[in-house]
């Protein structure tokens, strides 16, 4: 097995590596004894990538090899024109413009070219394309992710001048009219980039050769059929065309090559082909002492090497592909085996995009994205949702971290037309999606690390949401068959938001579990719904309803902003919507979240949404714009959340101790809980030198509570012992307040600065009561709320959150006199409707308060103030106690008498 450094390697070098080694395979093809005559009928690939003329906008008449484009700026390939998402407010180079675009290269293929089929090769472009060479229409395709050829023979002129003219476009397909209407997906939570952002080039083969018309499929294709006493049976399907003129007595050759590149098993089969003809001979070849693929333990692969010759022994064409032998299966109760062994799967989704760059990413950004992935201990990848680069399913197969691949099949099953929102799933909709799953299996079929074909995404989300009508089972049928007869070796699967409850059916949405082989549930308990503790219990009722169907968690995560904090978490209101994702709730979401996922064995797989945050242009929360944040890492790659390091001390075997909280510098208050994460059994913390002592870390959470900062900057030190190798982490806070200084934002997440400079943190030192927060944020794509300020008091925003119920705050103030300043609002009941008294350390200070009566009505401001001794070390204890109703108070000051 090769080295983790020689892989990484590798990966760093991957379009010369796999040139290299696509020429390495020949010579131990020869010294097997499968040696043709090498000549001027291999297969050559021609890159198309520089020198491209581009124009965003529809032209008249540019598909004309005559038509001027000298004013049109160059570009390379991979492009997009679309550029959006990652940043706080939309800069000058926003551009979030679907339509068409307009690209023209001028080239000149090699003369030697004459005689021979050339195809003209697309790796992606978004969403239609339509392409002419010399001004002849070579054809159009329809769909953003799968590889797609033309055949370019008739237009092209060997070793002259020639024109390529491409037209993209990726308009909505909610616009009447649109040329998008019928292609999937018809929305989704991601932008849609449009542009050639994947690499097209230029392919020569004979006319006699392996099919390049394949659904854009590598033309062989190989499984494992068996594995017995050691050794594996390989069945090898080539699809060999003749479009020669003539007949022709041929002999196919394939080889398996191990990873050294030694022959370990040939077959020939001899092929008679007339012209026109195609034939798909099958080959099944004996690999003894077989080396499987077993995960990141042993991702071992081998190659399948098939040749097509002649009688004589010339060599025709020749492709070679991946091969990993490895079994695996899925059970209800138990989750997934991959050869026979128990591998419980935990990773992440992700998506393709970059700032800057969109989908146009380079094979060092799948690189780098993928190290990161390896790092982090994931070993199974959600590639969503949609077909990915070839790029990354290759790095994949080489790390052993195995694979969800899916068709952009999202939100609904039907055009968004107003038959669609019926139900009713067009010809050509249908057709698309097809087409789509043809393209997804065929070409990634060699690949081992993917292990199931998924069919859809929250197909009914749209009809959950209120939009339409939900009728899906049908296409997901039609497809769910499409997927078997395609590969009859991988189980299929889904992606469910929103299964109705058999007691709680919602009309126009139906159930589509038990279509697929397995089930995967996208889950957002205590983000979007529910409280996180609820996610174990939901899913154990699914399992429960669904006895026979392996289950999975296919999304499940919540919003970080990298800017945003909170001091207490779960104490103050965050809307998923809305303009405030502290990232201290985002790592405690999952805390709660993976002791429940991890706890149940049935599951086969867990995959975070998401591992980078990502462009979506109905976003506008959190800290960014057209962007979700629902990452583990920035969307520029740059900086790991602190959630990160939580899944990396569960899940990795590298030494992990982490302090959490080091982009909230400037803290609010004196008093804080510390924490890391850990794969350590205790760490023990300093501050600026003095011993804070040693906790153990639980469930990989070392938590040292209440901890005293001092004035000015505070140097926390961790320190841990981890497998006999000792491990440091350190951060700094600063604390620019009092110790004798408290200010509390009730009910709030974020703290406050007031127009005179007070500041106050968010809720905390807090028990009891229910947060709220008058001001939701903004809905999807829509400008924020506009809510009645609070009048009488020139901070109206300290008054938009509140806390209410029976409550109890124990503020960690050192002994002495205190003001303690109740600031309230009526939120909206009338006089009488709300009275309660407030105690200070057991001593009523504000008795029987009606605050809409005091301050006459609701949503104006009423402060108290009053004076209080605190007496040893336990702070000031105030206990908000209802009398009629619930007792309510936006904000608390406490600060010593002086």
């Amino acid at each position: 097995m090769p080295s983790r450094a020689v892989r990484r390697l590798s990966r760093k070098r991957l379009h010369t590596t796999l040139a290299v080694a696509a020429i390495a395979l020949m010579v131990p093809l020869m010294a097997a004894g499968m040696a043709g005559r090498a000549g001027a009928d291999e297969r050559r690939e021609l890159p198309l990538s520089a020198g491209w003329q581009f124009h965003q906008g529809d032209v008249a008449g540019a598909e004309a090899p005559s038509f001027n484009d000298k004013g049109w700026p160059t570009v390379s390939l991979p492009h997009t024109w679309n550029r959006l998402g990652g940043t706080a407010t939309r800069d000058p180079g926003y551009n979030a413009v679907r339509g068409a675009g307009w690209y023209r290269l001028r080239f000149t293929p090699p003369a030697d070219h004459a005689g021979r089929k050339v195809w003209l090769q697309f790796d992606g472009a978004s969403i239609n394309t339509e392409v002419w060479l010399n001004g002849r229409k070579l054809g159009a395709h329809k769909g953003a992710f799968g590889r797609f050829r033309f055949d370019a023979t008739p237009a092209l002129r060997m070793g002259k001048a020639n024109v390529l003219a491409v037209r993209t476009d990726n308009s909505s397909p909610a616009v009447p009219g649109s040329p998008t209407t019928d292609v999937i997906p018809m929305s989704g939570d991601f932008f849609l980039f449009g542009g050639l952002y994947r690499q097209v080039s230029l392919i020569a083969t004979d006319p006699v050769h392996i099919d390049m018309l394949d659904w854009g499929g590598p033309g062989v294709y190989a499984h494992t059929a068996g594995i017995d006493d050691g050794g594996a049976s390989i069945e090898v399907t080539a699809r060999v065309k003749n479009d020669g003129t003539t007949g022709q007595q041929l002999v196919v050759r394939t080889a398996i090559l191990d990873a050294a590149g030694a022959t370990v098993a040939t077959d020939s089969h001899p092929l008679t082909l007339a012209a026109g003809a195609l034939d798909e001979p099958v080959q099944t070849l004996s690999v003894p002492n077989a080396h499987l693929w077993d995960g990141r333990a042993d991702p071992y692969l081998y190659r399948v090497v098939t040749r097509v010759e002649t009688g004589a022994g010339q060599l025709l064409d020749q492709v070679s592909q991946p091969l990993g032998i490895r079994s695996f299966r899925f059970d209800p109760d138990q989750g997934f085996f991959l050869n026979g062994k128990h591998l419980p799967l935990h990773g992440v989704s992700r998506h393709q995009d970059r700032p800057g760059e969109g989908w146009a990413i380079t094979a060092a950004d799948q690189a780098q994205d993928m190290d990161i992935m390896l790092d982090l201990g994931v070993n199974t990848l959600r590639l969503a949702h949609y077909q990915h680069d070839q790029a990354i399913y290759d790095l994949a197969d080489r790390d052993g971290v195995v694979v969800w691949a899916e068709i952009p099949l999202v939100n609904r099953t039907a055009p968004e037309t107003p038959e669609g929102d019926k139900g009713v799933t067009s010809k050509d909709f249908a057709a698309n999606a097809d087409s789509q799953l043809h393209e997804l299996i065929k070409q990634n079929y060699n690949h081992p690390s993917i292990v199931t074909w998924s069919i859809g995404n929250e197909v009914n989300l749209m009809a959950a949401s209120g939009h339409g009508v939900s009728n899906a089972r049908p296409l997901l049928t039609q497809l769910n068959q499409a997927a078997y007869e395609l590969d009859h070796t991988r189980p299929t699967t889904m992606a469910d938001c929103c299964e109705p409850w058999p007691d709680q059916p919602k009309p126009g949405v139906d159930v589509v579990a038990e279509i697929t082989d397995l089930l995967g549930y996208n889950r957002y308990q205590g983000w979007y719904y529910d409280k996180p503790e609820d996610l174990g219990p939901v899913l154990d009722r699914l399992h429960k309803l669904h006895p026979h169907l392996p289950l999975s968690v296919s999304e499940y995560g919540g919003g970080g902003g990298l800017t945003q904090h909170t001091d207490e978490v779960q104490t103050g209101v965050v809307y998923p919507k809305g303009h405030f994702h502290p990232e201290e709730l985002e790592s405690r979401l999952h805390e709660i979240w993976w002791a429940q996922l991890k706890a149940r064995p049935y599951l086969w797989g867990t995959y975070i949404w998401n591992m980078f945050d990502f462009a979506s242009d109905s976003r506008t929360e959190g800290d960014m714009i057209d962007t979700n944040d629902k990452g583990l890492v920035s969307y520029d790659r740059r900086v790991k959340k602190d959630v990160f390091f939580f899944y990396k001390a569960d899940w990795s075997d590298q030494p992990v101790l982490h302090l959490n909280g080091r982009r909230y510098v400037d803290r609010a208050y004196p008093v804080t809980d510390v924490q890391a994460y850990s794969n350590a059994s205790a760490a023990r913390l300093s501050l600026n030198g003095r011993d804070l002592g040693t906790v153990p870390c639980a469930d990989h959470i070392c938590r040292w509570p209440a901890v005293r900062l001092d004035g000015g900057d505070n140097v926390l030190t961790a320190t841990a012992d981890i497998k006999g190798q000792p491990v440091t982490d350190s951060i700094t806070w600063r604390f620019g307040g009092r110790a004798d200084e408290i200010r509390i934002r009730a009910g709030a997440s974020a703290g406050l600065r007031t127009t005179v400079g007070a500041r106050y943190g968010s809720d905390a030192f807090v028990t009891g009561g229910t947060p709220h927060d008058r001001n939701p944020g903004p809905e999807q794509g829509k400008p924020d709320v506009v809510i009645p300020a609070v009048t009488g008091t020139p901070d109206p925003a300290l008054y938009e959150t509140y806390r209410e119920g029976a409550f109890r705050y124990r503020v960690p103030v050192p002994a002495g006199r205190y003001q303690v300043t109740l600031r309230f609002t009526e939120p909206a009941l009338a006089a009488g409707a709300r009275v309660f008294d407030v105690a200070a350390n057991d001593q009523v200070v504000v008795k029987g308060l009606d605050v809409a009566a005091e301050a006459g009505g609701p949503l104006k401001a009423l402060d108290r103030r009053v004076m209080v001794e605190v007496k040893g070390g336990d702070g000031l204890v105030l206990d908000f106690r209802p009398i009629a109703g619930q007792a309510v108070v936006s904000a608390i000051d406490v600060v010593a008498a002086r």
